[in-house]
């Protein structure tokens, strides 16, 4: 079924002798596996409680997984892109400004307050830089789908009403979608990337301004800090060297883990963990000491992890599974 629909919406990822290295054409339609699912429950259960305050975040998800497809399709340039997501998301932060950051909340009352235009500029820079960390982190098999699953969890436990639901309804559609993308059988593609960073973006901030969250904003960065993170050591590292901030290589953290741990299996765990730990933590320590201790503990990992692989000679193609990308 999948390849079928793949085929007929043009979106079959091939590979080749750089960068995808995995066996045969495959779909690019996991976004769809995990989004219209989560989607169509999501606008019923909203309905049928009342509770329709985030309804900013499926048509702006729809807009950007569109967007992301005709990328699949076509390539779309890094400026048309750039300015799509600006627009859907400063779109999202004004038709709900209860979105827009207000304070940065460490937790255990302390705040730092902002001026409502500086917030609310920041809201969307934010969104916007996340949803290419994002994009950038979905280069290995499970690498970036269970990182999302990783922070549906976390909504699920820290939101309450719909907002949780749908939580848990993005975490059973990444358990279905991981289990054929762990394969090699379907992949999220640039479509499922833009489509679940604005899904998982928007809702973080959505269950954040909830009255009774038991979630910070500033939780909230720590919880999206490893892919961030990668992005810009990346973005400078490209710049520095003369290239383009967002042009092709092998030098992301999945790929120094592939060439750490072989296998796309242990990666994605390994990743996942580097995800999950430093923030369970960090939530329960609590306060501004818990922000510290994810903050500490998620760059001692990732420094941990380039300079234990920093000096291992990349793998040739015929070295890696079929499964990586």
């Amino acid at each position: 079924m999948a390849p079928r629909i793949g085929t007929l919406l043009g979106v079959m990822d091939k590979p080749d002798t750089y960068r995808k290295l995995h066996r045969g054409a495959v779909p690019l339609i996991g976004g769809l596996a995990i989004l219209l699912p989560a989607a169509l429950i999501g606008i019923v259960l909203s309905v049928m409680t009342g509770e329709v305050s985030h309804w900013v975040i499926v048509p702006t998800a729809t807009v950007l997984f569109i967007m992301g497809m005709m990328d699949d399709r076509e390539h779309l340039p890094p400026a048309i892109r750039l300015s799509v997501s600006l627009v859907m998301f400063s779109l999202a932060v004004i038709l709900s400004p209860h979105l827009a950051i207000e304070t940065l909340n460490f937790g255990e009352g302390t705040l730092v307050t902002m001026a409502p235009v500086v917030g609310a500029v920041l809201t969307i820079v934010s969104l916007v830089g996340f949803q290419y960390a994002f994009n950038m982190s979905d280069g290995a098999n499970g690498v970036a789908s269970g990182a999302a699953m990783i922070w549906a969890l976390f909504f699920f436990f820290t939101g309450t009403g719909v907002l949780a639901w749908l939580s848990l309804l993005l975490f059973f559609g990444g358990v279905v979608f991981l289990c054929f993308n762990m394969r090699g059988r379907i992949f999220l593609g640039d479509s499922g990337a833009y489509g679940i960073s604005a899904v998982i973006g928007l809702l973080g901030l959505a269950i954040v301004a909830q009255p009774d969250s038991g979630l910070t904003n500033m939780q909230l960065v720590g919880l999206f800090l490893l892919p961030v993170l990668d992005c810009l050591r990346l973005i400078i590292s490209r710049t520095r060297s003369g290239r383009a901030p967002f042009s092709a290589d092998r030098e992301h953290l999945h790929h120094y883990l592939l060439r750490w741990l072989v296998s796309p299996v242990r990666t994605a765990v390994v990743y996942w963990l580097m995800v999950g730990v430093p923030n369970l933590l960090g939530m329960l320590v609590g306060g501004p000491a818990g922000f510290v201790v994810t903050l500490a503990l998620t760059l001692m990992l990732y420094r941990a992890v380039i300079a234990r692989t920093a000096l291992v000679q990349a793998p040739t193609p015929a070295a890696v599974s079929g499964e990586a990308r």
